[in-house]
């Protein structure tokens, strides 16, 4: 679960930051720095794009993607990481696009959302599961600003104290 926010907010932190247009909803962003031109890409980029378009079910990568073909070394190892990280384990895709959507949300970032909600619904969620989802966020956001303004401590017995589970 970590892994996904981990990779969920790196991509975020890229295209929030460099303002890249939202792929699912009308955007006034402009980039701060262009995306390089598909058809100028080689093919390596080319081969990664298309694994890529096929994971997402989109024609084209997302524009985070198509920024990070400037270097085609970190395109490769992002994708290979962001590809690892929503591969179905013991968590399902859809399951994985929810931490995702939940980790944007709680992120603020505008292309997050924007993405993952797609993602999410492409791969199923229902309107009621979204709206769960919601206020799962809405509500654990709210605890934690008011603990964190507080400056409450935990109050559970560490991992490190609880006796193992049995076997």
């Amino acid at each position: 679960m970590a892994y996904v926010a981990g990779v969920t907010h790196a991509l975020n932190a890229v295209a929030d930051g460099l303002r890249l247009p939202l792929e699912f909803s009308a955007s006034t962003r402009q980039p701060v720095l262009p995306l390089p031109d598909m058809a100028e890409t080689s093919p390596a980029v080319k081969a990664v794009f298309d694994e890529i378009g096929g994971f997402y079910a989109l024609d084209r990568p997302p524009a985070v993607f198509r920024w990070m073909a400037r270097d085609v070394g970190f395109l490769q190892s992002y994708w290979e990481a962001t590809r690892q990280a929503f591969t179905d384990r013991a968590l399902d895709r859809l399951m994985k696009e929810i931490l995702a959507l939940a980790a944007s949300m709680t992120g603020k970032s505008d292309y997050g959302v924007d993405f993952h909600l797609r993602e999410a619904r492409r791969l199923g969620l229902s309107e009621r599961a979204l709206t769960e989802t919601v206020e799962v966020v809405q509500l654990f956001n709210t605890v934690t600003k008011i603990a964190d303004a507080l400056r409450l401590q935990p109050d559970f017995d560490p991992p490190s104290r609880r006796p193992p589970p049995p076997a």
